[in-house]
């Protein structure tokens, strides 16, 4: 494995509101009622009739048994399930708390897992702080096919590496900030100064270099704006952004203007969301903000009641405070006061939520799933805020490919022979829009295949004595 980074994990390890799988055990066991179509036409619904069907089958047919592949074989605490936004169900699943009260990140465990896992076979070898920059190329007759790597490593010297296959796993490009050359600017360039949660080292790579060898792409014009991005009190104007999980919203988070007014279906799909906040939060009246701090660009509340703050976990609530990115008052007077808006106006819209929630009917912004009271019954009870704004989170676009994970040509729609992918490198699954959970997702269904099948050419290779 070539790892461009001092260490494994990219933007999956920061993933933390959960991977998606449909009518699993652990749903059944809590008595969930889930069904792989409803998935799966949430995941169209989602895309904006721009996803390829085939893709999204396989996705959610392999979603139920790739999170239990993870909690069988890896030991993974699966346990607590979430209806996010877009979702017809509760399917998201991520890790409990510990009993001691620390956060257990999804994306992490799951990352720092396999990599523990890989680090016990003796036949396993993990090169660091080295990038990829050219994929070996075989050339019989009009036929090319790929058959290695080349690396660069810190000391600046390249390494050629020779192989019967390459699974590209580099990730997307929301990570360049808008560099000149960069794909972000290139093919969404109305989105090139926006913060981003993505750490700098998405940048594309893996794109550029199946590019370079004739593979396809499609859709890299599609780039998620996640809705929640915090705001640090202590750096409001940081590029890169921390994202608040849309497990918060999930567990019963709401989203405010600065007059303390809701304006929006917290559980509506991103692209959804963010346009709300967009449209409702971008004036001086209406942005949210720090007493101390002129707020900027569109900007909206984030709230918690007790019951949503105990839902989602206060592990991670905890660190989120001391990471200067939430903060937590006793009774709705000292959120109004924190939020500096009237308690009167703070009051009616938070009734006005519980009442929708208590009718068992749709609010006027459409929201039908209410998981938690925004009011708390203890007068005195906690309620934790935080400012957030949309931020670059996720790119759709990518290489072409096929649900046996293979990358295709860009002239003859064919699999490039040596060459697979998986991941938020490749293109075509989540069309103009991805839902929550389905990251992990398609890392878990696509990367098993692709290893599978790099396997399988593998031992091709030995069996027609090229190896």
């Amino acid at each position: 494995m070539v790892e461009k980074e001092p260490r494994t994990g990219g933007n999956s390890a920061k993933a933390s509101s959960g991977i998606n799988g449909a009518w699993t055990d652990t749903q059944k066991a809590q008595g969930i009622t889930d069904s792989v179509g409803d998935f799966e036409q949430d995941t169209l619904k989602s895309g904006r009739g721009l996803s390829n069907s085939t893709l999204v089958e396989r996705l959610a047919q392999q979603s139920a048994q790739s999170v239990a592949w993870l909690q069988s074989h890896f030991s993974l605490d699966l346990d607590v399930i979430s209806q996010l936004g877009g979702h017809s169900a509760p399917r998201t699943h991520r890790r409990p708390d510990t009993a001691d009260g620390r956060p257990q990140p999804v994306g992490w465990g799951i990352v720092s897992t396999l990599t523990a896992r890989l680090s016990e076979q003796p036949r396993f070898r993990l090169v660091g702080e080295a990038q990829v920059v050219e994929l070996v190329q075989e050339y019989a007759g009009a036929h090319v096919s790929v058959g290695g790597v080349v690396y660069k490593t810190a000391d600046g010297k390249h390494h050629e590496l020779r192989a019967s296959a390459v699974v590209l796993a580099t990730g997307g490009f929301a990570g360049d900030g808008g560099a000149a050359d960069g794909l972000l600017r290139k093919h969404a360039p109305h989105l090139a100064q926006l913060p981003a949660t993505n750490g700098k080292f998405a940048t594309g790579d893996g794109i550029k270099l199946g590019m370079a060898v004739g593979a396809g792409v499609v859709g890299l014009e599609h780039v998620q704006v996640h809705p929640t991005g915090f705001v640090s009190r202590a750096d409001p104007s940081a590029r890169t952004k921390f994202l608040a999980a849309e497990a918060l919203r999930g567990a019963g988070g709401i989203l405010l203007n600065g007059r303390g007014e809701r304006f929006v279906n917290e559980l509506d799909t991103r692209d959804n969301v963010t346009a709300a906040i967009n449209s409702a939060c971008s004036s001086a009246d209406t942005r949210a903000g720090f007493p101390d701090t002129d707020a900027t660009g569109a900007t909206a509340f984030l709230v918690l009641s007790q019951a949503a703050a105990d839902a989602f976990g206060h592990g991670a609530l905890g660190f989120y405070e001391k990471m200067h990115l939430m903060d937590r008052v006793n009774g709705l007077p000292e959120l109004a006061a924190a939020l500096r808006v009237p308690l009167a106006t703070l009051t009616k819209t938070l009734s006005a939520h519980d009442d929708a929630r208590s009718s068992g009917s749709a609010d006027k912004f459409g929201k039908h799933v209410f998981p938690q009271p925004a009011l708390n019954a203890d007068q005195k009870g906690l309620y934790f805020w935080a400012v957030i704004t949309p931020s670059i989170h996720y790119t759709m676009g990518g290489l072409r490919f096929d649900d046996k994970a293979r990358v295709l040509h860009a002239d003859s729609s064919l699999p490039i022979p040596g060459l697979f992918a998986a991941g938020e490198v490749t293109g075509g699954l989540h069309g103009a829009n991805r839902l929550a959970g389905n990251s992990l997702l398609e890392c878990v269904v696509f990367g098993r295949e692709a290893g599978r099948q790099a396997a399988l050419a593998a031992l091709k290779t030995i069996k027609d004595g090229k190896l």
